[in-house]
């Protein structure tokens, strides 16, 4: 659900992350998949089959999903770093769970319960840039995108369905790559954690560990 942006943005609640920050995400997202299925289409070779009447095939439509989802998985991974709130959280609840246990047992430590709010403090000043700076880099990219998408559908105005088609593939293949990512890593984890194979085979475990950063 965390790593589907339908699912994170509409599904998932209670999650310790800001709504509006989610809705705006989930549009960035939607607009770097056309921003760069437009930046892939201006090349001359993809021009002309146009022009030349001849339809895109998906070993030609291969390499432009590729570079599409590439792309916005590492945009996506900025965003996570500048809007995930839910870390920080959870961090600030382990602190105040601490304080709590500590006026139970040294009400006399002053000096400590102090160094814990002044932790809290500083995790919220934490999340304050962050938050900025992901408002900060999304106008950036906003403005860019805006002034590309709409310089192209004014030059190229007879391929403006192909390129929303060609977007619009670009999002449903990143929505569905999740499913197929976590389904494989939740096959190898299932096999390496048969009681027959779980001596031998610990290092599909590694490498199921592994798969969901790619």
């Amino acid at each position: 659900m965390r790593e589907n942006s339908v699912l994170f943005t509409f599904f998932a609640c209670n999650d310790y992350n800001l709504f509006y920050i989610k809705i705006e995400r989930f549009f960035i997202l939607l607009c770097t998949e056309m921003t760069m299925n437009g930046l892939f289409f201006v090349h001359e070779s993809m021009h002309r089959k146009y022009t030349e009447g001849e339809d895109f095939t998906f070993v030609q439509k291969l390499p432009q999903l590729i570079f599409t989802i590439l792309v916005t998985d590492i945009i996506e991974v900025i965003l996570c770093f500048l809007s995930m709130t839910d870390k920080h959280i959870y961090d600030i609840k382990d602190l105040e769970r601490e304080i709590k246990e500590r006026n139970k047992k040294e009400k006399k430590d002053v000096n400590d319960k102090k160094e814990l709010g002044q932790k809290i403090i500083d995790i919220l000043n934490v999340m304050h840039r962050k938050i900025v700076g992901f408002f900060v880099f999304t106008f950036l990219l906003f403005l860019f995108y805006w002034y590309f998408i709409s310089a192209f559908c004014a030059v190229y105005q007879n391929t403006q369905i192909i390129f929303l088609r060609d977007s619009g593939i670009s999002f449903i293949t990143d929505l569905i790559e999740s499913f197929f990512i976590y389904g494989f890593t939740n096959i190898l984890r299932a096999i390496s954690l048969c009681l027959c194979c779980r001596k031998k085979l610990w290092c599909v475990y590694k490498i199921s560990d592994l798969i969901p950063i790619f």
